[in-house]
């Protein structure tokens, strides 16, 4: 590869914008909701969130910059046959539709752990699925972070300490001063970032190779269009049932997350909640097909070239198009959309899982307005725990992908088995649960 490129006046100007936005709609909604100081407004927006901005605010939480940078590098390494991750994806949607919208949305809860004790009558199964939980949330949150500072440090040489700090930085700040309000509108401009940033990227870039159907061929005879494999080998990387099934219940999990019970909590209806998980259908198709193309786009332009997979998308975007001011910056911008999708949601959820659930005895005391302040200051807290574990997790070798997956699999998975065993055995108790 040939050294880095330096990052243009454009470049600059597009991510910071992107990235000012945010913090913007975080001070307008600290001083527009100051006189509704409640625990119930600033984690749950006063459950008055609209249908769309919550359904697009699922949707990027969950499709953070390992995905951004994941999908093109596996479709990259292993085939287009990755796109059909997305249909075992659409599949768990539908899952949580029928049974975990319709089973938490009457409920009116804060913490999605307080259906645990109501189930099983147990505070204990309550604080160990909490810190499990919590957990498993920091950890993925780490690594959400440490991917795109990794891909820029290897493309564009930005040191990985700074694009830690300012996207983790940024990140906290709106997040802490403006609430959930603030994060649920500023995950859709970022949704829409992604969208509209891949969609020229791609139309870009397949300019750059010399069409769709020239990258499509490449990508046949490099034997990335292989979609013949049914085998029931789970030693196989992809197969067609590893995908569907396997992206199913991956993605399930995420039914069972605080973050995702909050986004049902906060909107008006049972009717409403069940719809934003079928407008999610749509939306992961279509970003799949978006970031699956984006790989053969890039397979095809380095086809004849050694590349790091993890590396590629980055490289081509900044090697390949410097002759469009800004695309650059674009790029950068839409990583950093998923960076801060999944950290603001994901440490608005740390700090109502401690006040609703670890402190929720000893703060029983306090006003709502204090209770509020100190959630902010958990936010705060629990930001600059996430940034120094990103940059801790440097040291940590493999996909970027494989890595998110196996810290699903290995705490969320038990978690989801105690909600659905509380769900759907009538006599199952909190020694059984406690098992799991």
């Amino acid at each position: 590869m040939s050294s880095n490129p330096a990052l243009t006046v454009p470049d600059y100007v597009v991510a910071m914008v992107i990235l000012a936005l945010p913090v913007g709609i975080g001070i307008w909604y600290a001083v527009k909701d100051a006189h509704r100081a409640t625990r119930d407004e600033y984690l749950l927006g006063g459950r008055r969130m609209g249908l769309v901005p919550v359904a697009l605010s699922i949707f990027i939480t969950f499709q953070s910059a390992i995905s951004q940078i994941g999908l093109p590098a596996e479709v990259f390494s292993y085939g287009f046959i990755y796109i059909l991750n997305s249909l075992g994806i659409a599949m768990s949607f539908l899952l949580i539709y029928f049974t975990v919208v319709p089973l938490m949305y009457p409920l009116h809860i804060t913490s999605i752990y307080e259906y645990l004790k109501l189930r099983y009558k147990s505070e204990t199964v309550r604080l160990v699925s909490t810190v499990v939980g919590m957990l498993a949330n920091i950890c993925y949150m780490a690594i959400a972070l440490l991917s795109p500072a990794l891909a820029l440090q290897a493309s564009a040489g930005l040191p990985l300490w700074l694009t830690i700090a300012v996207f983790g930085g940024v990140g906290t700040i709106y997040t802490a001063i403006g609430g959930i309000k603030s994060v649920i509108w500023t995950d859709v401009f970022q949704t829409l970032v992604v969208f509209a940033g891949t969609f020229t990227i791609i139309i870009k870039a397949c300019s750059v190779v010399g069409g769709l159907s020239e990258v499509w061929d490449l990508a046949q005879i490099g034997g990335r269009t292989d979609f013949n494999r049914f085998t029931p080998d789970p030693t196989v990387r992809h197969s067609v049932w590893g995908l569907l099934v396997g992206h199913t219940f991956i993605w399930l999990v995420n039914g069972f997350n605080q973050s995702t019970l909050q986004r049902i909590s906060s909107m008006k209806s049972l009717r409403e909640a069940k719809m934003a998980f079928l407008l999610l259908i749509p939306c992961i198709l279509v970003y799949s097909t978006l970031f699956c193309v984006t790989g053969l786009v890039v397979f095809a332009y380095f086809s004849l070239q050694d590349c790091d997979p993890f590396e590629l998308a980055p490289y081509f975007v900044l090697h390949a198009m410097t002759d469009l001011p800004g695309m650059t910056g674009l790029y950068v911008s839409i990583l950093c959309c998923g960076a801060l999708s999944t950290l603001s949601s994901g440490i608005n959820s740390l700090a109502a899982n401690t006040v609703e659930d670890i402190l929720r005895r000893p703060l029983r005391s306090m006003s709502e307005g204090s209770i509020t302040l100190l959630t902010k200051l958990f936010v705060l807290v629990y930001g600059g725990i996430i940034l120094s574990l990103a940059y801790l997790a440097k040291a940590m070798k493999g996909p970027i992908t494989q890595m998110a997956n196996t810290v699903f699999g290995a705490c969320g998975s038990p978690i989801m088995g105690i909600f659905l065993m509380g769900a759907a055995v009538p006599w199952a108790n909190k020694h059984g649960a406690l098992r799991l």
